[in-house]
């Protein structure tokens, strides 16, 4: 049987970067307790590590079967990679987090979750920007206030 389509750009390449990346996760898996049975305290990373490494395995035979994608100039095959991983929404998401990781600190849990769940879904969502606000802001307000609810208050979950 021929594959209908050919592989993607950089299809392959992110296949074994995460499977590499997968490797080096079970590595410190192990790290944690060795393999001393089930109830360890590093057998769930590790059987998270067997499933991902399985899974990736069976998307790396899928992607092998499809025939190689056409010869193209260099720089053409990096743009459409860049198209094909990191499109613009997925860029502004790591652009987000990075500036929520970084605002933790001088913020506060409560401060930088509120900014960065407004600031994503002002992104995300459509139509005017009065009518986005007016939905981002409690909703955001709302969901950080039920998090810190639950997890601080209940079951007293120091957070950052």
């Amino acid at each position: 049987m021929t594959p209908s389509r050919p592989r993607r750009p950089g299809e392959l390449g992110l296949t074994l970067l995460l499977i590499g990346s997968a490797f080096l996760l079970g590595r410190e898996a192990y790290r944690i307790s060795g393999f001393a049975g089930p109830s360890s305290p590093g057998f769930g990373p590790l059987a998270v590590v067997a499933v991902v490494l399985g899974g990736l395995a069976i998307e790396l035979l899928r992607i092998l079967r499809r025939r190689p994608p056409e010869r193209e100039p260099l720089a053409v095959r990096v743009r459409r990679i860049g198209h094909e991983i990191l499109p613009l929404p997925v860029l502004v998401a790591m652009a987000l987090l990075v500036a929520y990781v970084t605002a933790l600190e001088p913020l506060g849990f409560v401060s930088s979750s509120i900014l960065f769940l407004t600031a994503a879904m002002l992104f995300l969502l459509r139509g005017p920007l009065s009518r986005r606000l007016l939905l981002a802001v409690p909703v955001a307000t709302g969901t950080v206030a039920a998090i810190r609810l639950l997890f601080q208050e209940l079951f007293q979950v120091l957070l950052p």
